[in-house]
């Protein structure tokens, strides 16, 4: 063979090595960055009550509207038909959260195609107490006495 024939065959052969990873790349878009959650809870959280919290990802725009739309106590009853009829477009992950623990850092990662991650907290005093994440930037749920904060 000679020298130019030689090098395009390299370079098909190069190209043909390097796809697969640029495809693995490609599945890190959109929302899908990784980083890590804590949840810290103060000593009077939820009133000194345990707390459960879900952080859930939604791969639709059509249940990120839906979920948008409810506070946690709605949301916490509809969770199991929520979960039930989404198997796949909804991944919620759960904790209980007593008074003055701290659970994490968790590396998380969303999934390629992911539209929306909230959190959800079961107080017992009024409110929404519901957010929508921006990412997964080193996410810190702060529960307090009666509502929580998310810094990112």
């Amino acid at each position: 063979m000679t020298a130019p024939i030689v090098r395009q065959v390299l370079r098909r052969l190069l190209l043909l090595l390097l796809l697969p990873t640029l495809s693995a790349c490609g599945a890190v878009c959109g929302f899908g960055r990784s980083g890590d959650v804590t949840v810290v809870a103060a000593p009077d959280a939820n009133g000194s009550s345990a707390t459960a919290v879900d952080l859930v990802v939604v791969t639709t725009e059509q249940l990120a509207n839906q979920l948008v739309a409810l506070d946690a106590v709605d949301y916490f009853a509809a969770r199991p038909q929520l979960i039930a009829d989404n198997p796949v477009d909804l991944t919620v992950t759960s904790w209980e959260v007593t008074p003055s623990q701290s659970i994490g850092p968790n590396d998380f990662s969303a999934p390629c195609g992911t539209d929306a991650v909230f959190v959800f907290a079961s107080y017992s005093a009024p409110g929404s107490h519901r957010a929508k994440l921006a990412g997964f930037d080193d996410v810190v749920i702060e529960l307090g006495p009666d509502k929580f904060e998310v810094t990112q």
